[in-house]
């Protein structure tokens, strides 16, 4: 991660250990190299995959594939396999995969108890070179009809942003951190269901905060692609692995610790100066980062509580 990336985190929190309910957690190796659509995860209400999305033939809009499918891609730790994503065949559109969390009781049984964040976990790999101008990444849906929060990140360049709100361009909010392409990356986005609370962690390190328009449910989490121009018969593909859902109890806000290391140190200040005048080290939320943040930062000095 750039020091501009390391800025990005100026609002998040350091915490030590999240006392976590697992929701599902899957790696997909006992599923079957077919459709992901109908394809069971627990026995019950929402207990089997749903897929959606229009796709040039003869792609599905989520399958299970196994090693040497795809060329170059290859299941965490090079054996099992994974689930690959290809984009939709119309402008602005959307495949998406998903786990009813809502009408199976699964957030509601995990979530007692004061675990009102909904944490996805999952690993995603995205070629570089696609002719598609697309994204992929995590939905977090409120309900059947509502996106609330999530994040995208973009094939052509790796440029991560937030979802608030929607999918659509004009809902997300780029966070200046950008992911590696043609490699494994490891994505954990937390959302607070009671207050819109969203963070974003890549490959350990945070990377934004935001507060999403949309709170108070749970729908589902969503793996995700958007086709962001004509695509023709040109597709696009994302893969996903190794995918946790949980319900995890909000952490205790640590102001300064723009790094998420846990402490308010020389690093953060460094943080902090490199992104003077900018929203990049802004701590105390008024849009820039000035002398204000720097109060804060020095009157923070030291260990998080």
């Amino acid at each position: 991660m750039t020091l501009r990336t390391l800025a990005a985190a100026a609002a998040l929190v350091c915490s030590s250990s999240l006392h976590a309910t697992d929701i599902y957690v899957t790696g997909f190796n006992d599923y079957g190299t077919a459709a992901l659509s109908g394809q069971l995860a627990w026995i019950g209400v929402g207990g089997t995959w749903a897929v959606s999305g229009a796709t040039n033939s003869p792609f599905l809009p989520a399958n299970v594939i196994g090693p040497g499918v795809n060329p170059g891609v290859d299941p965490v730790g090079g054996r099992g396999k994974m689930v690959r994503l290809c984009t939709e065949r119309f402008n602005n559109g959307r495949t998406k995969a998903w786990l009813d969390l809502s009408n199976s009781g699964k957030w509601a049984a995990a979530s007692v108890g004061g675990n009102t964040v909904l944490e996805t976990k999952v690993k995603m790999f995205i070629p570089s070179g696609q002719p598609v101008t697309s994204t992929f990444g995590v939905m977090i849906s409120r309900s059947a009809a509502e996106t609330s929060g999530g994040f995208l990140v973009s094939a052509q360049n790796g440029a991560i942003s937030l979802l608030n709100g929607g999918y659509a361009a004009s809902n997300r909010i780029a966070t200046g951190a950008t992911a590696t392409l043609n490699a494994w990356n490891e994505y954990t986005y937390r959302w607070n269901v009671a207050t819109g609370e969203g963070k974003l962690i890549v490959n350990g390190t945070a990377v934004a905060t935001h507060t999403t328009t949309l709170s108070g449910a749970v729908y589902a989490s969503n793996l995700f692609a958007t086709t962001d121009a004509t695509p023709g018969t040109s597709n696009a593909f994302g893969f996903f692995d190794d995918l946790s859902l949980a319900a995890v109890a909000p952490v205790v806000p640590c102001s300064g610790d723009l790094n998420a290391d846990g402490a308010r140190d020389a690093s953060d200040l460094a943080v902090m100066l490199g992104a003077w005048g900018t929203a990049g080290g802004d701590v105390n939320g008024d849009g820039t980062t000035n002398g204000s943040d720097l109060a804060v930062l020095l009157g923070g000095w030291g260990a998080c509580p």
